[in-house]
């Protein structure tokens, strides 16, 4: 945990032109971080009377299923032509939602060019040498969580241009408030929020009552091939880029899959690799019980929290599939030897 709150709002009050970036296969903690801090930040302006200029670009284009949080289309993207040139006029770069470079994509050259002008804003757990200058808060839900302690501080007036993304990104990192992670302060936070104009009820209807034929197919044949091992605990379930093809599916579709599985009965531990278009694979980690996903993501180079992580495999999927296989299995034989040693 690094929170040197007077560095922060000192750093921000100071600086007059922004870029804001996340990581790859954006969420909406990542997106909700960036609309929400980009609007607080422009809103603060109207306070101390000093103009700022804020722009977000990712790597990636947003994904369609999360475009709801974005109706300006603000957020622009090296994929859609901007280059590491338009950003050179940027006084700082903030990395938001991850400490790792390598879940930047090709912005990380840009975060490379800016390097003494890079701050972190996250809650991860894992870390690399991205920046020199870091406000984590790794006992944080979310990074909306921390954004929202931000703008409070900086006493900015709550709209719902703010609001909206930073409650979509709060309510999601929690599942919708079902997780352990989500504490009484989460739910003042929400509130305030909500006093700010968020509306959850059409947040959630934005986000989860839109579903294509072609998403509900594939969460259909996916959970009709997952595996249950070790009487049901363990659920470990693969997409195939022919899932994709049989389906009509897009890669925005995966999103929350994993989570399906844990609503199984007696589920404890689940994972799912999702072959990419470009030969790799990404694998999620989600627990509920003392298995740390982080340290399982860890071993592929990845990383998150305990009870959420993901990280990305080199193909070929049969292989990179059987890893995560192996890893699953392993951790839960270690962790049920563990528990029945101590029983």
């Amino acid at each position: 945990m690094r929170l040197d709150w007077a560095s922060l709002l000192d750093l921000l009050r100071s600086t007059r032109r922004f870029v804001l970036t996340s990581h790859i296969r954006p969420d909406c903690d990542a997106l909700g971080s960036e609309l929400g801090l980009a609007a607080g930040l422009e809103a603060f302006s109207t306070i101390d009377g000093v103009e700022r200029h804020v722009r977000i670009v990712n790597a990636q284009a947003t994904p369609a299923s999360l475009a709801c949080l974005d109706p300006a289309r603000r957020i622009e993207s090296l994929e859609q032509g901007v280059t590491a040139a338009d950003l050179a006029d940027r006084e700082m770069l903030i990395v938001l939602d991850t400490s790792a470079v390598a879940q930047l994509g090709a912005m990380a050259e840009v975060a490379a060019s800016m390097r003494e002008r890079v701050l972190v804003i996250d809650h991860h757990v894992s870390e690399d040498d991205i920046s020199d200058r870091w406000f984590k808060d790794t006992a944080a839900e979310a990074t909306t969580r921390i954004v929202s302690e931000i703008l409070m501080r900086l006493r900015v007036p709550l709209t719902p241009k703010i609001t909206t993304p930073l409650f979509a990104g709060l309510a999601t990192d929690t599942g919708w408030f079902r997780f352990p992670n989500a504490t009484a302060e989460t739910f003042r936070v929400a509130a305030r929020l909500v006093d700010g104009g968020a509306s959850p009820t059409q947040i959630y209807k934005d986000l989860f009552e839109q579903e294509t034929l072609a998403r509900l197919h594939l969460v259909g044949r996916t959970l009709a091939g997952a595996t249950a091992s070790h009487d049901g605990k363990v659920i470990v379930s693969c997409v195939t880029q022919e899932d994709f093809k049989a389906t009509g599916a897009i890669r925005s579709d995966t999103e929350d899959l994993v989570n399906q599985t844990l609503t199984v009965k007696g589920t404890q531990l689940a994972a799912i690799a999702i072959e990419q278009a470009d030969g790799t694979v990404k694998a999620s980690f989600r627990s509920r019980c003392d298995i740390d996903c982080s340290r399982l993501a860890g071993t592929f180079g990845g990383g998150g929290h305990k009870a959420a992580a993901g990280a990305t495999l080199q193909g070929p999927f049969e292989k990179a599939f059987a890893a995560v296989n192996e890893a699953v299995d392993e951790a839960w034989c270690h962790y049920a030897a563990s528990a029945g040693a101590m029983s």
